[in-house]
């Protein structure tokens, strides 16, 4: 008996000893094909696995390699351990579930179809080592993470945003206008709530920290008490949010922040924002204030500059305050973006060094000025086409509106005030200038412009109309003007010199000439025109005979007027103006030798139909010029009349006749003067 006993020990210990090492000796991967052929022919899973190690005596282990479910997910290994598996209870709970080398595009993933034995699955813990996730535009790398107390089956129906807690790195996530890097994370998912009480990461060359909260059924992406460190922001184009998301911050803080796009630019970023709520399109909700080095906007430039922000998606407010352009800049601004128009509340310059560029032009088509002043102020045009400087300049502008290009009154107070040390328009220069106006409904009154200009003194006033057909007056005072500084300017054919007044006054359609009405007055004096033989001219015909009036070719007159220079001691002219057409009445220029008298019409818009006299020392003409046709193609006709005894006068004006003239007979005295070798 007692060797039976010893002979069945022994079998046992063999089967057993055998058992052992048989079931050591199993191959998992030997079952592997036809358990993977009969779930994806009677299933959705599309499962491949590369290498699998199962070990019987170990059931609730399971190590893979190569794992690949669909085109949504695949990892090089994924350990699975068990910690209860209850089929009849449909209950599986799965103590670990490591994922290493990870990729899972959740845009593409689709929901498994498993059987009822597996209607709750509960993961104590999941562990990713470099996961790779992408969805919708976004991609995370590197991910290390670890999530707790997970159900992601419940009754049969999958749940993967039930709550768990996770913690982890993320390598890098990148987005088309947003990359962080070294991100570490700690917090939970919650009723569908992403609550993260900790976000730390790079994100462009700096440090990013704060609370994050995604809250996916109300599509909203908040950020706790947000810190921003040294961050530098590129935008090829503006950030977007995806349809129907809003962004918050609460308590956000900026540190030394500096921001590029292809519409602002901005250094040294320090502020605070109390709120933000932005959903993407239009302007922001949002209320802070900050500091920042400098801020450029196309040709609007701000240096050291503090700024406050009060926004709704009506209606964005910034107050600010710095420098800006050498000088010192205050300003309150209101945007209504959905009107396309912008308030200046308040604007102040003080001794600020602006520049004109080429091309420069203003992209706001509504401006609404309520109150500008500008002090101390200098402009340098660097524009070619507008060679304009300015120094010491002061303007005041009070409730003024640009739109739809044209200017027009917010009020009744609607006015502008200006004065100026020296303004200069090329080589003409104007110093010591005032000048106010104000706008109505209808005009633009211009009550004073004071300036000394051209060595000389004006004054201008007058009204334009603001609508078609314009009708504008003018009343405008020259004193002692000096000409040479306006012939360099014009840069005309015949240089000229000398001093001139001038009293004009004007009412009509400044674009139309021939609407002109009024008077016009010039007085020179000492003038000097170059290649202008105006005595030796009037020599040469008086010596010449005229019985009857002759046609003369005005090429050949004027090439003979382009002998020598004139000089003029005097020139009146004078004469009211109706048509567009100036009658001169009254007028006579002194040559050295000669007084020439005229009569007739010079026409703005281009012609002319004068009578001209030689005048001899008793008022009489003696040699008669009559001009016509336009300026450019004159008609020239010449005749001496026959003079009475005593003859009549045909110029009796301001003009005298000149000391050096001859007398008597001007003719007579002409022809007996010895001709020049």
């Amino acid at each position: 008996m007692k060797k039976l006993a010893r002979y069945l020990l022994v079998l046992l210990l063999v089967l057993v000893a055998g058992g052992w090492l048989l079931l050591s000796l199993f191959d998992a991967n030997q079952l592997k094909k036809p358990v993977l052929g009969w779930l994806n022919e009677h299933t959705e899973l599309d499962l491949a696995i590369g290498k699998l190690e199962f070990n019987p005596l170990h059931p609730y282990t399971l190590l893979a390699e190569d794992v690949r479910l669909g085109d949504w997910f695949r990892a090089r290994q994924l350990y699975l351990e068990l910690e209860q598996l209850s089929p009849l209870a449909g209950q599986t709970r799965v103590a670990v579930l490591d994922i290493i080398d990870g990729y899972l595009h959740l845009d593409r993933n689709a929901e498994l179809a498993l059987p009822d034995n597996l209607a709750n699955i509960t993961v104590a813990e999941l562990n990713t080592k470099n996961l790779t996730l992408a969805w919708d535009g976004w991609e995370a790398q590197g991910a290390s993470l670890t999530l707790r107390d997970w159900q992601p089956r419940q009754d049969g129906d999958w749940q993967w945003w039930s709550d768990l807690r996770l913690d982890g790195q993320v390598r890098q996530l990148s987005h088309p206008w947003l990359e962080m890097s070294q991100i570490s994370l700690e917090g939970r998912l919650s009723q569908r709530q992403l609550v993260l009480e900790r976000v730390q990461s790079r994100l462009f060359g700096g440090l990013f920290d704060s609370g994050l909260t995604l809250d996916l059924p109300a599509r909203e992406l908040v950020l706790n008490a947000p810190r921003f460190s040294h961050n530098r922001l590129q935008f090829d184009r503006a950030p977007a949010l995806a349809e129907g998301w809003t962004l918050l911050l609460n308590r956000a803080r900026l540190e030394d922040l500096s921001l590029t796009s292809p519409w602002l630019t901005a250094n040294g970023i320090d502020g605070n924002f109390r709120y933000v709520e932005w959903q993407g399109q239009g302007l922001p909700e949002a209320r802070g204030e900050w500091q920042a080095e400098e801020a450029v906007m196309d040709w609007l430039r701000l240096d050291a500059h503090q700024a406050q922000l009060t926004g709704s998606r009506e209606r964005l407010g910034l107050a600010l305050r710095g420098k800006a352009y050498q000088g010192s800049i205050e300003t309150e601004l209101s945007w209504y973006p959905q009107q396309g128009r912008l308030d200046i509340d308040n604007l102040q310059l003080l001794g600020n060094k602006l520049e004109w560029l080429p091309d420069m032009n203003w992209p706001v088509p509504d401006v609404r000025i309520h109150k500008l002043n500008l002090g101390q102020g200098e402009l340098l045009s660097l524009d070619p086409a507008l060679p304009l400087s300015l120094l010491g300049g002061q303007l005041f502008v009070a409730d003024l509106a640009w739109s739809a290009d044209q200017w027009r009154p917010l009020s009744d107070q609607a006015r502008l005030e200006g004065r100026w040390s020296e303004l200069a328009y090329d080589s003409l220069i104007a110093r010591q200038g005032q000048f106010s106006a104000r706008l109505n409904d209808t005009l633009l009154l211009l009550d004073e412009l004071d300036s000394e200009a051209l060595e000389g003194r004006v004054r201008l006033s007058g009204s334009l109309g603001l609508y078609p057909p314009h009708q504008g007056r003018l009343q405008l005072e020259g004193e002692a003007l000096e000409l040479r500084r306006l012939s360099n300017w014009l840069r005309v054919e015949r240089g000229f010199s000398g001093t001139l007044d001038i009293r004009a006054g004007l009412a009509g359609e400044p674009w139309q000439p021939a609407s002109w009405a009024g008077s016009l007055a010039l007085s020179g004096r000492d003038l000097f025109i170059e290649r202008l033989a105006l005595d030796d001219w009037l020599k040469n015909r008086l010596r010449e005979e005229y019985p009857q009036p002759k046609q003369v070719d005005p090429a050949l007159a004027a090439l003979d007027l382009d002998g020598a220079d004139a000089f003029l001691y005097r020139a009146e002219l004078q004469g009211p103006v109706a048509g567009g057409a100036w009658r001169l009445d009254g007028s006579a220029v002194q040559s050295v030798r000669h007084l020439l008298a005229m009569r007739g019409t010079l026409d703005f818009a281009g012609g002319w139909e004068l009578e001209l006299g030689a005048i001899n020392d008793q008022g009489c003409r003696e040699l008669a010029v009559r001009l016509t046709d336009s300026w450019r193609a004159p008609r020239l006709r010449l005749h001496q009349p026959a003079l009475a005894e005593p003859c009549q006068p045909w110029y009796q004006g301001p003009v005298p006749y000149p000391a050096a003239g001859l007398p008597g007979r001007l003719a007579e005295a002409v022809r007996n003067l010895p001709r020049e070798p």
